[in-house]
């Protein structure tokens, strides 16, 4: 029971002691040569890659949306009319069907390709009930194949646009044959 009475705690640092010796551990332990070389090594190497760096589709395509809504949009500030609408949605469409034929499984993709040639439709019509000459220069500036809301589709302007359709190829034989009779109609009048 003799360290019941013993006023000196056993856990306690000597006065001799300094706290300092905590860290001789560390000292013990190997300095680490930084390599100075390799990091600058690695320094070049990111900066290389940043210099080298290639455009990426997604930054393609908002430059394209950039040049496409300077050249339709109203006045400075236009965001939101109809015509900057209809060609922000052109240019994404574009850019979705490129990526879904390169990626024909991406369902999801196709699900945003479908929303968008709706979107795009709403606001060709409803640009065409309020400036016809407006939306008909868009359209054929842009190559859309637009029907105007009520009239019904022709087979000539809804199949005309497919070069390789089999029913693209027999229009254009029937169209060779009217040229043909109309030619020997001429001829014997």
């Amino acid at each position: 029971m003799d360290f019941l009475t013993d006023d000196t705690d056993p856990n306690a640092l000597d006065d001799d002691e300094d706290e300092s010796n905590f860290f001789e551990i560390y000292e013990e332990s190997p300095d680490l040569d930084i390599p100075y070389d390799l990091i600058r090594f690695y320094e070049e190497k990111e900066a290389d890659a940043l210099a080298n760096k290639q455009t990426t589709a997604n930054e393609v395509l908002q430059l394209r949306i950039k040049e496409s809504v300077a050249k339709w949009r109203q006045h400075e500030k236009d965001v939101g009319s109809a015509e900057v609408q209809i060609v922000t949605a052109h240019e994404r469409i574009v850019y979705l069907t490129q990526h879904l034929l390169r990626n024909k499984k991406d369902v999801s993709a196709r699900r945003g390709l479908d929303a968008l040639v709706v979107a795009r439709r709403k606001f060709l019509n409803y640009l065409y009930a309020t400036n016809q000459e407006k939306a008909l220069k868009m359209v054929s500036e842009l190559g859309i194949r637009f029907r105007a809301k009520g009239r019904l589709w022709d087979k000539d302007a809804k199949y005309g646009a497919f070069k390789n359709t089999k029913n693209a190829k027999i229009m254009k034989q029937l169209k060779e044959l009217q040229k043909q009779q109309q030619l020997a109609s001429a001829s014997t009048a």
